[in-house]
């Protein structure tokens, strides 16, 4: 018996060892993924692991509930493989199919389930890529649902040619952008901004354009410039890998987009498996990240990641299936500069910051955290801020300034230089030329005063003689907190009286000259247009339409307004409303009138009476001695010219006087004013003063070059009997 069980025991053996054929262990090594890397929650993929895409064809073909993966990072730098299964193939309307999954791991929905930062991690089948994570649900329940963005249109992006790259070339038609559906989200790309209070992100996320930020979260982040490399991270990049794109980076604000990396070919990857910013054309660097861990929330989970070492390339294309990178050496950044000074320090502070192209509209915000976070305090103040410009395409600086008082100079100092950089480098606003800033210099100054002063009195002198100097004083109140002795501020401005200024009454207007303050001190929301061209007389000479840069910054720097500035204006009374009376005698009762003309003070005749038409109006004068036909005369008939003019072969009565000299209404100019300007140096001047002053001169009988004189009437003829 003994000898039986040994000799089964080592036929046993040999067919286990027979069963085992050199094809089948060829095939198994074959499979990139082994057992013991799937089995568990968290097992670490071994190696460099590739993993073969799974294009439309193929996928469609499985069958519901088939088993997939996700390859992901949840904890320093090893992906892991978490377990999920294939729902169907979803065709909605982007141009290419998406592919619902759910997740299946209860480890992971521990967790979180499907956290931001994941966007972009290969799904498939084992060793295989059918796409990337890309949407999911907000406030699901397990089994968490997602979709899939197929990696046909991932690799379509990378030959896709953005619509910026055409502006070098000859215009081309561009096709439609494609939409979301509204029952799943995008898994947002978690932007971590180091610097940043928490209270911020929300002012900070209204400041921001919606349709550029759809697709990424704002997160107050605790961090800094990028680390070391962990110790035994690989150097090359893989699928399922975590990277950082890196929107600003420096002292204080680095403003880093997170996600997954879904496939790596020979000099390119893909990853997100949906934008970024969508911007098409892109310039931002990217590094290798590591997580630190899944953030529980309410709403969707996230990534706590951060990146470290150098930058390995450049994301070159941010389109809906997916961004596009490519390594290499990282792109060109703006420096920015930016140079605090405190009230209480004699110094400034600088600190220096990189943005990338594409992105300068977090040109503001990178000078906005910088000087909140070094303020250290929300508190009422005036800032006082610089911005000089330098682009690549002129030698040209273009430098302005601003001062703004309010509850939040955080917002100020955002909106103000959001407004002076837009200005250049948003396309639509600039059409002048392409500006590409080569560097940014902020400086900001903070004062604990609050330097505003209103208008409150305007003192006029006792005479005001034409040809001869006006002395006028303005008196403001400013804010207690930088109130003299005296409690106000009075300045004197001289006014030169023309010889010819009309005597009489006239208005004198004092007024802050910069546009009203119609949003109070937080100034106007973000994305608002204002029109401050409230117009004139029309005799405003028209400035040429810029046609570069140099231009533009010359128009620009014309434009600008300091805060301080009042102007005083004079102007006579009689300008505004109707005409002035025409003097005494131009037509006396007594001239006598051509035949069917009624004089002044004359009744209309009734219907059927003579000189009446029936229709209870009278008969227009008959022309130059014709019949009258009861119809206006014609444009180039006699009479009647049809540009206002006085007909040149016009019979006028005997004794009527030449209307060569009178003041028809297309001989009128605007009104002769006297302008000079004050400023009130380091104040924000606001309010308005009208007041009514009298010019010295003789009693005038509009003789004074308003109206022309006229000539002596002839004496009346006498009467016969």
């Amino acid at each position: 018996m003994k000898n039986f069980f040994m000799l089964t025991s080592i036929a046993i053996v040999i067919l286990c060892h027979l069963s085992c054929s050199p094809d089948e262990e060829q095939m198994q090594t074959e499979n990139p993924l082994t057992s013991d890397t799937l089995t568990s929650f968290g097992a670490p993929l071994l190696g460099d692991v590739v993993l073969e895409n799974m294009y439309e064809d193929e996928a469609r073909k499985l069958t519901d509930k088939t088993p997939v993966q996700i390859v992901t990072v949840l904890e320093g730098t090893s992906r892991v493989v978490l377990q999920a299964r294939f729902r169907g193939v979803r065709d909605l309307g982007f141009g290419f199919p998406l592919y619902e999954c759910e997740l299946m791991d209860e480890s992971a929905e521990a967790m979180g389930g499907i956290a931001q930062g994941m966007s972009g991690s290969p799904v498939g089948p084992p060793g295989r890529i059918m796409g990337a994570l890309a949407y999911g649900n907000s406030f699901s329940k397990a089994p968490t649902r997602f979709l899939v963005t197929s990696i046909d249109a991932m690799d379509a992006s990378i030959d896709h040619q953005p619509l910026g790259d055409f502006l070098e070339q000859e215009p081309a038609p561009a096709a439609p952008a494609a939409g979301i559906n509204a029952t799943y989200a995008p898994v947002k790309t978690p932007i971590m901004i180091t610097g940043i209070q928490p209270h911020r992100i929300q002012e900070l996320s209204s400041h921001l354009p919606d349709s550029r930020h759809n697709f990424v979260e704002l997160f107050a982040h605790i961090g800094g410039a990028p680390a070391a490399p962990p110790a035994g991270t690989s150097p090359k990049l893989a699928a399922g890998d975590m990277i950082g794109v890196a929107i600003a980076t420096g002292d204080i604000v680095n403003a880093i987009g997170f996600g997954t990396v879904t496939q790596v070919y020979d000099d390119k990857f893909i990853a997100f498996g949906h934008p970024m910013f969508g911007d098409g054309k892109s310039a931002l660097p990217v590094y290798r990240a590591v997580t630190n861990g899944i953030v529980p929330n309410l709403m969707a989970s996230f990534k706590s990641s951060s990146i470290y070492g150098n930058p390995i390339g450049t994301i070159t294309k941010d389109l809906t299936p997916a961004i596009v990178g490519e390594f290499g050496a990282p792109p060109p950044m703006i420096p920015v500069k930016v140079s605090y000074h405190p009230a209480n320090s004699p110094t400034a502070i600088e600190k220096h910051h990189r943005v990338a192209y594409g992105q300068e509209l977090y040109v503001p915000i990178v000078a906005a955290i910088t000087m909140d976070a070094l303020r250290m305090e929300v508190s009422n103040g005036t800032v006082d801020g610089t911005v000089t410009l330098q682009f690549q395409e002129t030698d040209t600086v273009y430098t302005e300034s601003f001062r703004r008082t309010s509850p939040v100079p955080f917002i100020d100092v955002l909106i103000n230089v959001d407004q002076i950089v837009r200005s250049f480098v948003d396309t639509l606003a600039n059409s002048a030329g392409k500006a590409t800033l080569k560097s940014v210099s902020i400086s900001i100054t903070d004062k604990p005063q609050i330097t505003k002063a209103e208008i409150a009195e305007v003192i006029a002198p006792e005479e005001i003689i034409p040809g001869e100097s006006a002395t006028f004083s303005i008196v403001l109140v400013p804010h207690w907190s930088t109130a003299g002795v005296e409690r106000t501020i009075q300045r004197d401005v001289t006014l030169e009286i023309p010889e010819d200024f009309p005597a009489g009454e006239a208005n004198l207007s004092v007024a802050a000259a910069g546009p009203p303050d119609f949003f109070g001190d937080f100034g106007p929301p973000p994305g608002a247009i204002i029109d401050f061209e409230f117009g004139g007389f029309g005799d405003e000479e028209e400035r040429p339409v810029p046609k570069n840069l140099d231009e533009l910054i010359k128009q620009m720097q014309e434009d600008q307004i300091d805060p301080g500035l009042i102007t005083v204006t004079l102007s006579p009374s009689g300008f505004g409303g109707d005409f002035p009376p025409l003097p005494p005698g131009l037509f006396p009762g007594d001239l006598p009138l051509p035949e069917g003309f009624l004089p002044p003070d004359a009744e209309m005749p009734e219907d059927d009476e003579e000189g009446d038409d029936g229709n209870g109006d009278a008969e227009e004068m008959p022309e130059n001695g014709e019949e009258d036909d009861g119809e206006a005369p014609e444009d180039g008939e006699d009479g009647g010219d049809g540009d206002g003019e006085i007909p040149p072969d016009l019979q006028l009565p005997e004794g009527f006087p030449p209307l060569d000299g009178l003041p028809f209404p297309e001989d009128i100019g605007p009104p002769p004013t006297v302008e000079t300007e004050l400023t009130i140096n380091g104040f924000i001047v606001t309010g308005y003063k009208d007041i009514t002053v009298t010019i010295k001169g003789e009693d005038l009988d509009m003789g004074d070059g308003m109206i022309p004189e006229l000539p002596e009437l002839p004496a009346e003829p006498p009467v016969e009997e």
